[in-house]
């Protein structure tokens, strides 16, 4: 193990679900963090989603490397004076559950703050915990449509759709993520903790920040399918196997294109003088660059853009992208086994520091409580005492 790691000495309590919460404590794993995951007996959390042959979710196995787990029922006193002890060891704790959920278990941050004042407290919500909407169960879908990002995607003379890519979830892990080392930093000049929250729809704010700027100079903020507002060419075009993505953003680009398309003669035409104009008949401009772009086979097409610096892209399948070497390479998808499944994919980070050897071994995915004797352990709970807890369905 890397000896350097930022987080190094830093526990985690994890007690999140599905993707948001798990993939911010993966980035704190990663940085060099103890995490402990917490999961109910039995199941586990959610998105293990386990099946009769043993097998889980692979959705869990992506995002749970580095981990440790602990089967505890939170529910029952034994479980939740358990957790208070862990706590006490512990700098972070990370939870995503619906508003409520934690004070219910009476775990809320301010039942607990005065018992454990140097703690973090990281909460991950779909809504901000004073919004209308903070009882409202979200996920990355249901936010989409509540931020408007629905309202914007898709074709115009067809009603708006949704992306199937977790990105809000994603967004929010690394939000809270950065929201627990700012946190940390604080408590190193104060000594305290403090609650840190991000909220999924908060999240949509910033990434709607070219859909908000056509609103508030005035104007609709319609949907454009594949056509980004104002500038043509930008769509998606086909080639004689695939389709390409070609994003002229400035004259420069469009004036290397036409040079490209041996299509100089534009120029002499008003019409395509300037983004703007040519955004005006862009039905016109697409029919000009897919006649040229289905006579090119595409990755050829990409690579002659390239040369040429003129900003595209392939249009990739996801398996086309589940496979890429160039994923292993970065250690974006990073190899490890799992019982019953064998060799695995895990999730790496994009966080690529210098003094961070991205190549260190990842440790598998736990099972379910594997290493539940090992933290009670560190806790002073052993033999027949964690029998007992067993069989009273605590662990």
């Amino acid at each position: 193990m890397t000896s350097n790691l930022p987080l190094q000495a830093i526990r985690v309590i994890d007690l999140g679900q599905i993707y948001a919460g798990p993939y911010c404590t993966s980035q704190l794993a990663y940085l060099g963090a103890e995490v402990i995951k917490v999961e109910p007996p039995g199941a586990g959390e959610y998105l293990r989603m386990p099946r009769p042959d043993g097998d889980v979710s692979y959705a869990f196995l992506l995002l749970n490397a580095n981990k440790k787990s602990v089967a505890l029922n939170l529910k029952h006193p034994r479980g939740h004076e358990i957790l208070l002890r862990l706590l006490e060891n512990a700098d972070v704790l990370v939870e995503n559950f619906l508003d409520g959920a934690m004070e219910k278990l009476g775990l809320g941050y301010e039942q607990i703050v005065d018992q454990f004042p140097r703690l973090i407290y990281a909460s991950g919500k779909g809504y901000g915990s004073e919004s209308r909407w903070s009882r409202l169960g979200a996920t990355d879908y249901t936010v989409q449509a509540a931020c408007g990002m629905v309202s914007a995607t898709g074709y115009p003379d067809r009603p708006g759709v949704r992306t199937p890519a977790t990105f809000i979830d994603m967004g929010l892990g690394i939000h809270l993520a950065a929201g627990i080392l700012a946190a940390l930093l604080t408590r190193g000049r104060t000594g305290r903790g403090q609650k840190v929250e991000v909220a999924m729809h908060d999240v949509c704010v910033p990434a709607m920040t070219r859909n908000l700027a056509i609103v508030f100079e005035g104007s609709a903020s319609g949907r454009l399918a594949n056509r980004h507002p104002g500038i043509a060419p930008s769509n998606h075009y086909p080639t004689e196997d695939g389709e390409i993505s070609i994003f002229c953003v400035t004259e420069s680009h469009w004036q290397a294109l036409l040079k490209l398309m041996k299509r100089d003669d534009l120029n002499a035409d008003p019409r395509f003088r300037s983004p703007i104009a040519r955004y005006r008949i862009a039905d016109e401009v697409d029919v000009i660059v897919e006649a040229w772009t289905g006579s090119f086979k595409r990755d050829d097409l990409v690579s002659l853009l390239i040369e040429h610096g003129i900003p595209c892209a392939p249009v990739r399948s996801v398996e086309e992208v589940a496979f890429d070497p160039e994923l292993t390479e970065r250690e974006m998808l990073k190899n490890s086994e799992y019982p019953v499944r064998g060799p695995i994919k895990v999730l790496g980070t994009p966080l690529k520091l210098s003094e961070i050897d991205d190549k260190r071994p990842v440790q598998p995915p736990p099972s379910l409580g594997e290493h539940t004797v090992e933290v009670l352990a560190s806790i002073g709970i052993a033999g027949p005492e964690l029998q007992r807890l067993r069989d009273e369905g605590v662990i």
